[in-house]
């Protein structure tokens, strides 16, 4: 995984109208370095940056969190049967098309997610179908969200990961 660019963090952070605070920095930089399949609660982060030395006020958290999902840099949603958020990198690249659908694999039991590649064209084709119902009734839409839940093959004992799609 490559390592995350501070100048296109620096530069994507100042399109949001976001600071490169300590806090900013500390907490784009755990996902950035943890990858796209951590998805970890409110409570994981908090937990993960006490543990690297930097811990953050709850609310701080909060706040932080949720301008970094506006920015387009993290994915927001909620896992069934849970009560929290879980948040998801997406990137400096992916925040310059909000709008796109990121279609991915999320397993209900180790919540790891796992890129869908393979169906970027046909999840794409239904973001836009769903963009322009909403159009026809006076709606606009910010951001989809396409997202398969099940168990993965670690969690089932399968052995080798199922998904290399």
């Amino acid at each position: 995984m490559p390592a995350l660019d501070p100048a296109a963090l620096g530069q994507r952070l100042h399109q949001a109208g976001l600071r490169s605070t300590r806090a900013v920095l500390g907490v784009a930089g755990l996902f950035g370095a943890a990858g796209a399949g951590w998805a970890p609660t409110h409570a994981d982060v908090a937990k993960r940056l006490a543990q690297t030395g930097t811990p953050m006020n709850a609310v701080t958290l909060y706040r932080l969190l949720d301008r970094l999902v506006a920015a387009g840099l993290l994915a927001r949603h909620t896992a069934p049967g849970e009560r929290a958020w879980r948040f998801r990198w997406l990137g400096v690249d992916a925040a310059a098309a909000p709008a796109a659908a990121v279609p991915h694999f999320e397993c209900d039991a180790c919540h790891t997610h796992f890129p869908l590649q393979a169906a970027d064209a046909p999840a794409q084709a239904m973001a836009d179908a769903l963009r322009r119902t909403l159009a026809e009734h006076g709606h606009q839409a910010a951001r989809v969200d396409l997202a398969v839940h099940g168990t993965c093959a670690g969690c089932r004992g399968d052995g080798a990961g199922l998904l290399s799609i």
